[in-house]
């Protein structure tokens, strides 16, 4: 039996919904004893292994941030040709409430459909707006999946009904043992930033609070995004192979999240902490539900307080290897070996093959 996964978002640029499209179908052979296999659908800029790709995107601002889709007349013709083989059995699609690939995959679903549902904010003006008009979709949905409470609590404010709560989830033995990158260890001790420098990602207040923590101790930022100017001692290594990054994260002194708001969740917390790497984040409700009691917790925007979190971290071993600890402990509960027989039971009673 074959899912087809869809994600809304450009293949071609690195994101947590990427990420948990990722790991959750290189888990489901395993976790269904090989009764189902996955095929992610999604839109690429370049060519991409091992999805099937549906066009080029458009970048549109999106959550304060930046969201890359693939919404029109030449997606909408792709996507009827890869959906017309009849070799799928399920759509699984992420964030099919905005317009992408996913939204058109739900309007012409004739398949049972599970959905997952990511972002968080406190309104969504283009849910209000378009709420008439996608109704009708949201309502075909069989099988409705937030991945926090947040995420939730905003797409249950405009579609109401049952949501079923799985969080996102992590492929731990794929960062639990990878060994620390050979190239970064000589830059050793650095602090990584995982994720796009964009303002409410706060990299701006990381770079601030990096300034001040260097008064004290000689370190390094190292980011996987490509800032444009930037002191000498921020590393940008602009996009990474996903076969590379678990060692970043494990040669990582501290991993920081600085986010000013709008996450749903973290996955990156939850890589980091997989990895053995200590997190020292914001306190927002999403980065409460990934990382639970095992993060170093700071106010949002404060690049002081950051900086003191930071070196606490870095200046004591015993502090570091004591939240690197509580980290993995966390990520082990968010395994998609724990996660995806979740998933697959939301697969059968949305009325996949089987479900009978």
């Amino acid at each position: 039996m074959k899912v087809g996964v869809v994600c809304p978002y450009d293949w071609s640029h690195p994101g947590g919904v990427r990420s948990h499209i990722l790991g959750l179908a290189e888990a489901l052979p395993e976790a269904s004893a090989g009764r189902w296999s996955a095929e992610i659908i999604a839109p690429a800029t370049q060519r991409e292994p091992g999805i099937w790709a549906a066009g080029r995107t458009l970048p549109v601002p999106a959550n304060g941030s930046v969201a890359r889709i693939a919404f029109g007349p030449g997606a909408r013709r792709r996507l009827d040709e890869r959906l017309s083989r009849g070799d799928l059995d399920l759509l699984h699609l992420h964030e099919p409430a905005i317009p992408s690939l996913s939204l058109l995959a739900l309007m012409g679903a004739r398949l049972p459909v599970v959905a997952t549902f990511h972002a968080s904010a406190e309104r969504s003006f283009g849910y209000a707006a378009a709420q008439p008009f996608l109704r009708r979709f949201v309502e075909r949905i069989d099988v409705r999946i937030a991945v926090s409470a947040a995420a939730r609590s905003l797409i249950a404010t405009y579609f109401p009904g049952d949501y079923h709560l799985i969080p996102n989830g992590v492929s731990v033995c794929r960062f639990a043992g990878a060994a620390p990158d050979p190239e970064l260890q000589r830059m050793k001790p650095y602090v990584l930033f995982v994720g796009r420098p964009e303002p409410r990602k706060g990299f701006g207040t990381l770079v601030d609070a990096m300034s001040l923590l260097r008064r004290h101790l000689d370190v390094r930022l190292v980011t996987t995004s490509a800032p444009g100017r930037h002191p000498g001692w921020v590393v940008p290594l602009g996009r990474v192979a996903d076969d590379r990054l678990p060692g970043i994260y494990a040669a990582a002194d501290a991993y920081c999240a600085p986010s000013l708001g709008g996450e749903s969740f973290g996955i990156v917390l939850v890589e980091a902490m997989a990895a053995g790497a200590p997190v020292v984040c914001s306190d927002l409700p999403g980065y409460r539900e990934a990382a639970g009691d095992a993060a170093l917790f700071v106010q949002p925007g404060d690049p002081g307080c950051l900086a003191g979190a930071l070196r606490g971290v870095l200046a004591s071993p015993a502090a570091a290897a004591a939240l690197a600890e509580a980290g993995k402990a966390r990520a082990a509960q968010l395994d998609w070996r724990v996660l995806a027989p979740e998933i697959l039971t939301c697969y059968e009673s949305a009325g996949g093959p089987g479900s009978g």
